[in-house]
């Protein structure tokens, strides 16, 4: 069987067509590759663990939002905003077991604003800010001291107020006596800046094996890692 001839010569390139559509094709593909560096088998969890933890933790200032759950109640028992300025300055500013309050820490006198008649009370000494049933509140980034982390999954990433994360599910061992007391399992969920390599979201969960009733969540939002923050006695 003779296959009929065809003439290449009738067909011409547009080279107005041919070049932005070849174009479109580069981007395409070095956006692909991009996406997927990305991936999850390329990212190691503890090495991102590890590098999110240890620039957390050396922030010099920060600030926070954070609200806590006990049991199954629906409504936070606690709900705070608050900034800190390396280990002698605090302000907090919300509702903490369902009242009203504000403090402020300042080198070794604490403040805290009476919320009935508006007036600043003054005591002398840091013990309030370091007692530990208040670490939570005061200094939030203690959620993050780990004895060691058993186990440990990256679950890719995910879009926080706009804003792209590496997101890390983790079962440790805390190193925090006070809830350690009331609880044995924790559950933490990690929101980590890829560009920052910090954390910028936490969720929390704690529970207690054989008790329903010891239950806690907390969720906890950090920003303005390193930003000029001045917190100052109140007059």
């Amino acid at each position: 069987m003779r296959l009929p001839q065809v003439s290449f010569s009738k067909f011409r390139v547009n080279n107005k067509i041919v070049l932005p559509v070849l174009a479109l094709v580069v981007i395409a593909l070095v956006v692909w590759v991009l996406a997927g560096s990305n991936s999850a088998s390329d990212v190691n969890p503890e090495q991102l663990l590890t590098t999110s933890l240890q620039n957390t933790l050396a922030s010099e200032s920060y600030r926070f939002e954070m609200t806590c759950q006990l049991g199954q109640k629906s409504d936070p028992i606690s709900k705070i905003k608050g900034e800190r300025v390396g280990d002698d300055r605090v302000h907090i500013k919300g509702t903490l077991i369902n009242s009203p309050v504000e403090f402020v820490q300042y080198q070794d006198s604490t403040f805290m604003k009476d919320p009935f008649s508006g007036k600043w009370l003054t005591l002398q000494g840091n013990q309030l800010v370091k007692a530990e049933s208040f670490m939570i509140e005061f200094n939030p980034l203690a959620n993050f001291n780990f004895k060691d982390v058993p186990e440990l999954d990256y679950l890719g990433t995910e879009e926080v107020d706009g804003k792209k994360y590496q997101v890390l599910e983790l079962v440790p061992n805390v190193e925090m006596p006070f809830l350690e007391n009331q609880f044995n399992t924790f559950k933490y969920k990690l929101w980590i800046n890829p560009e920052t390599q910090k954390i910028g979201k936490a969720l929390i969960n704690a529970s207690h094996t054989g008790n329903e009733k010891a239950l806690m969540q907390i969720d906890l939002k950090l920003y303005d890692y390193d930003k000029e923050i001045d917190i100052k006695p109140p007059v």
